[in-house]
């Protein structure tokens, strides 16, 4: 099985020049001999694409030392990284593909999920694990050890809520419950309080976010006072968290709470509250594997929301996304500048008076976003039939998708589309194209070029899923 999402544009590489530890334990003898720290790769299970990327290596020199001199390297399985952070008080997604760092000790230092292909994060994280190693009083594992010999009262819980919060890492929500009902009635009505519960993303309905809402004026002067892109953030966490629970429990009301929640906060567009409604339920449909569901339900959704969507559109709600992105940062930041140049040519006014400085924004071109949504719908589509309707459906959703943006991995699936509609030279043809896209970008084309010998060869199996 793997992820057929492209959408990996920050990923990062690493290129390990020393020996990497051969198993887990290894690797915490050796940090405890040399005095180092474990730096974990978990590799991803469902997307060996991101596992590629990652095998690239980091080509900084800098940060290749770094790790030669302060860490012990190995790769590992999710199923070892659990083991290793089960019994603590925060949470990790079983999905979750990054690096992790701890002390010889197996104390977490610091979480870096996803990928970047900027090495001075590498540095940047490598040394905040190593600030952390150096902790004695406030690191994680004291903190956590305080809370488990009872000294729990807020403050101390809070301590180390903020210390979860910065590794990276969700609180468990058990945590984040105690602390609102530990907490004073001052402290609970307190704007300042209230915005620091709110930024650990806490459960929809959960008795945090049901606490701090009490006082309905107060809970809104505290999250409007908030920045819009921040609130986006909160928002999306909490929605992840809450959509994990309704699968976990296996609790279809919960998932559309968790639906009607995040309709909710689209207070301007119904139809784009409409649309994240029905997003929400598709993905609790796909996590429970309930394919009867999913299926009777993923056309629609993909023919109202995305087969509309024009590739000169989708350029346009990039250009249009991108300006109002750059706006939001010059309002929401007033200590970060960014140069006048730059903002000339968004058409975008520069912020008048002070210095002009460079400002680093992170954006998602929204084709990529288009395309990878309809990718997403293909491909699942594809691995969960063979009905040549939901087939012949899925093949223009890719197709279309492959007009907004063509990425490698979207070409693959119509591909593979094409294969199993018995279209094969024209498959053949498209997987070739996928192979010659990746090879275009620097990226391993190994799992497309198996596929496509396999479409050469005319077998009927091409699939590992």
């Amino acid at each position: 099985m793997r992820t057929k999402s492209f959408f990996l544009i920050l990923s990062f590489y690493f290129i390990l020049t020393t020996i990497q530890a051969q198993s887990v334990d290894d690797a915490f003898k050796q940090a405890k001999k040399e005095n180092k720290i474990v730096m974990m790769f978990v590799e991803s299970p469902d997307c060996p694409q991101c596992n590629d990327v990652a095998d690239k290596g980091i080509s900084g020199d800098a940060v290749k030392q770094l790790i030669k001199d302060s860490c012990v390297f190995i790769k590992t399985k999710s199923k070892d990284f659990d083991q290793l952070v089960s019994p603590s008080l925060f949470v990790i997604s079983k999905t979750f593909f990054g690096i992790a760092y701890f002390d010889a000790d197996r104390n977490i230092l610091y979480i870096a999920p996803n990928s970047t292909s900027l090495s001075y994060t590498y540095l940047q994280n490598i040394n905040l694990a190593l600030k952390e190693k150096r902790e004695t009083e406030n690191n994680y594992a004291a903190l956590k050890k305080n809370y488990y010999n009872r000294l729990n009262d807020s403050q101390s819980i809070r301590k180390l809520i903020e210390k979860i919060l910065s590794m990276k890492a969700e609180p468990k929500q058990s945590l984040i419950d105690e602390l609102t009902m530990k907490a004073s009635e001052d402290s609970l009505n307190a704007v300042s309080f209230v915005q620091f519960i709110m930024r650990t993303a806490p459960l929809i309905n959960s008795t945090a976010l049901l606490n701090i809402g009490k006082n309905k004026d107060n809970y809104n002067v505290a999250w409007y006072g908030m920045s819009l892109q921040e609130r986006k953030t909160i928002n999306a966490r909490l929605t992840n968290k809450s959509l994990v629970k309704a699968v976990s429990d296996k609790d279809m009301s919960y998932a559309f709470t968790v639906a009607n929640y995040v309709q909710q906060t689209y207070t301007t567009n119904y139809e784009e509250g409409q649309k994240a409604n029905q997003s929400i339920i598709l993905q609790y449909y796909k996590m429970i594997k309930d394919t009867t569901n999913y299926l009777r339900n993923v056309s629609q959704f993909y023919e109202r929301y995305y087969m509309n969507i024009s590739a000169d559109k989708a350029k346009a709600d990039d250009s249009i996304a991108l300006k109002k992105m750059v706006k939001n940062t010059i309002n929401d930041s007033t200590k970060r500048k960014a140069d006048s140049l730059r903002f000339v040519e968004l058409g975008v006014k520069p912020p008048t008076g002070g210095t002009l400085n460079r400002v680093m924004v992170s954006y998602s071109p929204q084709r990529q976003i288009y395309a990878g949504a309809l990718n997403e719908g293909a491909w699942t589509v594809y691995t969960y039939t063979k009905d040549v309707n939901y087939i012949n459906k899925a093949l223009t959703w890719a197709r279309h998708g492959i007009e907004i943006y063509e990425s490698p991995e979207i070409i693959d699936t119509y591909a593979r589309l094409l294969y199993r509609t018995n279209n094969k030279e024209e498959a053949i043809s498209w997987e070739q194209k996928a192979v010659d896209k990746r090879k275009e970008m620097k990226m391993p084309a190994s799992e497309f070029e198996k596929v496509l010998n396999l479409m050469k060869s005319g077998a009927v199996k091409i699939d590992e899923y």
